[in-house]
């Protein structure tokens, strides 16, 4: 006698259940990378207050009112706590690279050139690295599939400032080409997890019965391999989001593109620790979205989720 199938209600609470289990962790990231972006614009020599002043006559009592207002004066953790602490209420500060001005309109405006940038890449990559997989995993015993392999391990070994900055010379800096530099290493890893998949499934024993009925290459795989390759795949999902994003900074700067990758480096480099953590948080919830929804459509697809509840 079979179990009866879960209702609707008892699937949706462990989605939720799923999604809860990685909330902390996270958010545990998220806060490491704020710690970690605070310490690094503090960890070059000099402060915001002294880059502005910079090659001017300043008066020693003004800047010194300068890092009061601006809570330079303070130990290093005592900047950092009021810093969290502003965070949490939802304040995200002032730039002191920009002279005061809001943080959130820094963003605002960077944000919409790095979305559209990840879109596009994501658009580029996810067809492209299913397509190169598939025929690797489908030409595996020959050649192509081999060079197909080769071409992803390189395609992942070119460092990402590299690779942009070539794309950049070849494509006259025009957008298409920072769409381009984005989206070519995450194909690259969807290609090299799809193959891998694929071989795994191409060597169950429903694969041979698909074969014994006659039904050919193209029909085995994407009507048999593929839908029972992409739960994994799915899973991956996180790394490859991880990929895009960690390009996402050289891309934009070889570029010159005004996004949150590029506001980030300068940033940094301006000790502008606000606008550095905001930015980097911005990156962070970014990641977690991304793998939340993943974790969303793992549970949707996974049958044995769906039928049992966790994954045997």
């Amino acid at each position: 006698m079979t179990g009866r199938r879960p209702g609707r209600y008892g699937l949706h609470w462990r989605l939720v259940w799923r999604l809860g289990r990685r909330l902390p962790r996270l958010l545990l990231l998220a806060g490491t990378a704020v710690l970690a972006s605070f310490l690094a614009s503090h960890a070059l020599p000099g402060d915001p207050i002294s880059l502005m002043v910079d090659g001017r006559a300043a008066d020693p009592d003004l800047v010194r009112r300068m890092r009061e207002d601006a809570g330079l004066d303070q130990p290093l953790a005592v900047q950092f706590l009021s810093y969290a602490l502003d965070l949490l209420r939802g304040d995200l500060g002032q730039s002191l690279r920009y002279g005061g001005v809001p943080v959130t309109a820094l963003l605002g405006d960077a944000l919409p050139v790095t979305l559209g940038l990840l879109a596009g890449a994501a658009a580029l990559a996810l067809p492209l690295g299913l397509a190169l997989g598939l025929a690797a995993a489908d030409l595996r015993r020959a050649w192509p599939g081999t060079a197909l392999t080769i071409g992803s391990v390189l395609a992942l070994s070119v460092p990402p400032l590299a690779l942009a900055t070539w794309l950049m010379l070849a494509g006259s800096g025009t957008a298409p080409w920072a769409v381009a530099a984005l989206a070519l290493p995450a194909a690259a890893m969807i290609a090299r997890l799809t193959r891998t998949q694929l071989m795994e499934v191409l060597e169950r024993d429903f694969i041979r019965t698909a074969q014994a009925k006659g039904l050919g290459r193209a029909a085995v795989l994407l009507r048999h391999a593929l839908p029972n390759a992409l739960v994994p795949l799915a899973a991956a999902v996180g790394s490859v989001a991880g990929t895009i994003l960690t390009t996402t900074a050289a891309v934009e700067s070889v570029f010159a593109l005004p996004g949150i990758g590029r506001l980030t480096v300068q940033a940094v480099l301006a000790r502008d620790h606000t606008v550095a953590g905001a930015a980097v948080l911005v990156f962070v919830l970014l990641q977690v979205a991304i793998s939340l929804t993943a974790e969303l459509l793992i549970g949707l697809a996974d049958p044995q989720l769906r039928d049992h509840g966790e994954p045997r």
